[in-house]
């Protein structure tokens, strides 16, 4: 009975038997401390509970778990962290090419791309505003302060041919490795593709990371040029009319006239140009926004003339105009000049019919509207009157038809418009018709019509006898005076409108617009 109590202790009783690492644990004492004691006498039962070894040991595991469970923390908060900076600042540089995609083309430049960054609005904020008074770019997201480098070059395919920039200067528009003005064709816009290089750089406890993010953009259909931008009138210490700067009426007697324009940086020059001629290059711009030019304008004739100015960059490309209008009204028109005119006869309806018929030389000026006749009792004759508007709508022919002629003094004025907008005449030119005392000259002929291969028709005839003419009248389709086609001083005649077949006719028409009667009928 003695070696079972020795072997096998009660654990009934008051006290349940542990359970789990405490039975462990006191297995452990057990076999440890006082192994030969237990074997000769069993633990009373009110003395149930743990040795100091036993808490030791448990406190140095729930120590030791703490400490593995605290270092996973930190390590999880710091990549946390590491991973929200890195993505913050990649989805920086994002929207710093995409924004950059949203600025004209022809205004990425080197020296401005920063500026313009800073300067886009969304809802009414600047989000890419310079946040710090430090030196450099800086923007803060999610509470971190990244620093911004944005650089921009400029990529020449050679496929179009190659820049001719040869100073260090202008090779610096370009990227790095691209040596295209050694030689090669000329390329007048080599600045084919653009790229655009963001480097986000941020500090965490004395870690300095870079992300960067490169892209190329493409004009895509826009103009390649920089983009001239408020060009305008300066005003003369005289007054002017008009709606405003950008569209003026000069009616003084100002000889010269000053324009101001603005352009981006990185312009280098200015092209100035008038009617689409350019007048002269302004250079020297490099570290300039806008500029003056101007235009003399002593000599000028009259009318509205079209202003321009562009901008050019550094590699010499041309970005594309601005314009506004210049309208110049100092005085009327000249009076037409070369009139000549007669009675005569022609066709209308197939009824021969007695006009007097005057021709002129067009008027030089461009601010001439039209031309008006009057026969010798002061009526407008051409353009036609009508009841709603007697003194005819307005026309630039420079030939009249008076169906109810008269012999004396016809006169021809030059139709213009003042600052109201109102219609106004020069003074008139004027011709003495009388009947004619010579006879018409004779009628060509030998009238032939060749169809051509190309489709063409080329007419021929003979010039009549007795005095030469002053020139020939072709007609086509019809002798009624509504069918003149076309007046030569040869003795041929290409209509290179003849897809369809036509008929012919040739007359020869004398100094005083006297008309001869038809040739031969000709088809072709």
């Amino acid at each position: 009975m003695l070696a079972k109590a020795r072997t096998s202790p009660s654990w009934t009783g008051a006290t349940p038997a542990p359970e789990g690492p405490l039975r462990f644990l006191r297995g452990i004492g057990r076999h440890v401390g006082w192994r030969g004691h237990a074997s000769r006498r069993p633990r009373p039962r009110d003395d149930a509970g743990f040795t100091l070894i036993e808490v030791l040991l448990a406190m140095v595991v729930l120590v030791v778990g703490l400490l593995a469970l605290v270092t996973m923390l930190d390590t999880s908060v710091k990549a946390s962290m590491t991973t929200r900076a890195r993505e913050g600042a990649t989805n920086l540089a994002r929207q710093i090419v995409e924004d950059a995609r949203t600025i004209p083309y022809a205004q990425i430049v080197p020296e401005s791309i920063d500026s313009q960054l800073q300067t886009i609005k969304a809802e009414g904020k600047y989000p890419l505003a310079d946040s710090s008074s430090a030196s450099g770019w800086q923007i803060e997201r999610r509470g971190i302060t990244y620093t911004l480098a944005v650089k921009e070059c400029a990529i020449d395919n050679p496929k179009d041919g190659l820049a001719t920039t040869k100073t260090h200067e202008e090779a610096k528009t370009f990227c790095e490795g691209q040596e295209n003005w050694k030689e090669g064709t000329v390329d007048t816009e080599p600045e084919d593709l653009k790229r655009i290089t963001v480097e986000t750089s941020w500090t965490i406890q004395k870690h300095t990371t870079t992300v960067k993010q490169v892209s190329t953009l493409t004009a895509a259909g826009q103009a390649i040029g920089l983009i001239a931008k408020e060009l305008q009138l300066v005003p003369p210490p005289t007054p002017f009319e008009g709606s405003g700067v950008t569209a003026p009426v000069i009616t003084t007697s100002v000889t010269q006239l000053t324009f101001s324009v603005s352009f981006p940086e990185g312009t280098t020059a200015v092209d100035w140009s008038l009617e689409g001629a350019t007048q002269k290059e302004i250079t020297g711009l490099s570290k300039a926004t806008s500029t003056t030019f101007s235009w003399t304008i002593s000599g000028v004739s009259d009318g509205t003339y079209q202003v321009s100015a562009q901008a050019v960059n550094s590699t010499g490309v041309i970005g594309p105009p601005i314009s506004i209008p210049v309208r110049l009204i100092r005085g009327a028109p000249k009076e037409p000049s070369g009139i000549k005119g007669g009675f005569k006869k022609v066709n209308k309806e197939g009824v021969p019919t007695e006009v007097v018929e005057l021709q002129w030389k067009a008027n030089s000026e461009r601010d001439v509207i039209g031309y008006r006749v009057r026969n010798p009792s002061g009526k407008a004759v051409c353009p036609e009157p009508k009841p709603e508007e007697p003194e005819g709508t307005l026309s630039t022919a420079t030939s009249c038809i008076d169906f109810k002629p008269s012999e004396g003094s016809y006169k021809v004025a030059a139709l213009y418009r003042i600052a109201n907008e109102k219609v106004e005449e020069s003074a008139p030119g004027e011709i003495m018709i009388k009947r004619p005392e010579s006879a018409a000259p004779n009628p060509p002929t030998g009238l032939g019509a060749t169809k051509n291969p190309d489709g063409t028709v080329t007419l021929t005839w003979t010039a009549p006898s007795g005095a030469a003419p002053s020139f020939y009248r072709i007609y086509r389709g019809s002798t009624n005076y509504t069918s003149r086609y076309s007046e030569t001083t040869e003795t041929t005649f290409k209509d290179t409108d003849a897809t369809e077949a036509h008929k012919y006719w040739v007359t020869a028409v004398s100094s005083e617009l006297v008309e001869s009667t038809f040739s031969n009928e000709a088809s072709g």
